[in-house]
């Protein structure tokens, strides 16, 4: 079950690199960018027009990705459960030897799987819909880029 949690991980870490060498890419075309935007005429307004775009899905690709990579510090069950330490967190060492008495390793265990069943599902959600913003994100750049360096020649 964690290894769900860390595959999802493993993804979005990927993408992130990828969506970091694309926007070098993109800083690095600036000058071309500007130069295109500044000489006011249609193709300007279209280059300025895709870098807006390109930034737009820079930011959502970001945003997903902070929500696939970011930690999860809660349990989606309620209640205490031994083996999620975020239902840990505010117990005392008699509240835990009485759950302990009282419910069965095993029900603990299977809520523990759920809940790792909930944030890989979370996490891969959001690895996918970063998987399209990158997508947008790169065909925009590349567009702008191409036709800001078409303009400048």
């Amino acid at each position: 079950m964690a290894a769900w949690v860390r595959f999802a991980d493993t993804k979005a870490t990927i993408l992130t690199a990828g969506l970091a060498a694309v926007a070098t890419m993109l800083v690095g075309k600036s000058s071309s960018i500007f130069a295109a935007v500044s000489a006011g005429c249609v193709q300007g307004y279209v280059v300025g027009g895709l870098g807006v775009v390109a930034i737009g899905a820079l930011f959502y690709t970001l945003f997903q990705l902070a929500m696939a990579i970011g930690p999860r510090t809660s349990a989606t069950s309620p209640g205490l459960n031994r083996f999620a330490w975020p239902t840990l967190l505010d117990v005392t060492a008699e509240n835990l030897s009485e759950h302990a008495a009282t419910v069965d390793p095993r029900r603990d265990a299977w809520r523990q799987v759920i809940d790792l069943a909930a944030i890989a599902d979370r996490k891969f959600r959001a690895c996918n819909r970063a998987v399209w913003g990158f997508v947008g994100f790169v065909v925009a750049a590349v567009t702008c880029i191409g036709t800001a360096a078409a303009l400048t020649v």
